[in-house]
């Protein structure tokens, strides 16, 4: 699945563009399917199997389009924002997977997969680019409007009363409490790389919300 941060750069390219919604529900909506929170037995509550409508042990984000959005609702309602942004973390999370699916064909790659060490070699350097991405752009939406985030209601029946606002806060803490030294040498993720991802993701987005909503959203 993309990181956080990779989201967050997706939902504001688009609000750049001015897509019509309500900034803060579109917003917390592209990381409402990792509201899940991991239990004592290490597995997320309520499982992926829910929160990123998987069908057959795939994302099916479809699935999610058809049940919350396929009927007309008011582009800039809170309602309506916050499922657009969770319909666009579940296209973007398919996108994702496409695309480590071929990083995995890299030799780097090969001579790590199906080893112990494969999810925290890959993942330090997906995580190690989000912190570096922050430290470098002090006006990302992050700083700028996640981060003040104080309260949240669950548009989502499958989410507790008060889980994704815990959520928003354990990921804040996140990014403020790690980093990644200035010498790390990212070889299983480059900064070019998920700038592109980030770039082709948004123009995947555009595209498909045109084609499926009745009015042209940006």
């Amino acid at each position: 699945m993309a990181t956080w941060v990779t989201h967050f750069r997706i939902a504001e390219e688009l609000l750049i563009k001015e897509l019509p919604v309500s900034t803060i529900d579109f917003l917390v909506g592209n990381i409402g399917p990792d509201c899940g929170l991991i239990g004592e037995n290490g597995k997320p509550t309520p499982p992926k199997e829910i929160t990123h409508f998987e069908i057959e042990g795939k994302i099916n984000s479809d699935s999610f389009y058809q049940k919350y959005l396929s009927d007309e609702k008011e582009s800039l309602s809170s309602e309506f924002s916050y499922y657009l942004g969770y319909y666009i973390h579940l296209l973007t999370d398919e996108e994702w997977i496409e695309f480590i699916e071929q990083k995995k064909k890299e030799k780097v790659y090969q001579e790590i997969l199906n080893t112990p060490e494969y999810i925290n070699l890959v993942k330090r350097d997906w995580y190690g680019l989000d912190f570096l991405y922050l430290k470098n752009h002090k006006d990302n939406i992050f700083w700028k409007e996640f981060q003040h985030i104080t309260d949240f209601p669950e548009y989502l029946s499958f989410f507790p009363q008060g889980q994704t606002l815990e959520q928003i806060r354990n990921i804040t803490n996140f990014y403020h409490s790690r980093t990644i030294s200035d010498d790390h040498e990212f070889i299983y993720l480059t900064s070019y790389e998920v700038d592109e991802f980030v770039e082709n993701t948004v123009q995947t987005v555009k595209e498909l919300l045109n084609q499926r909503m009745r009015t042209q959203l940006v």
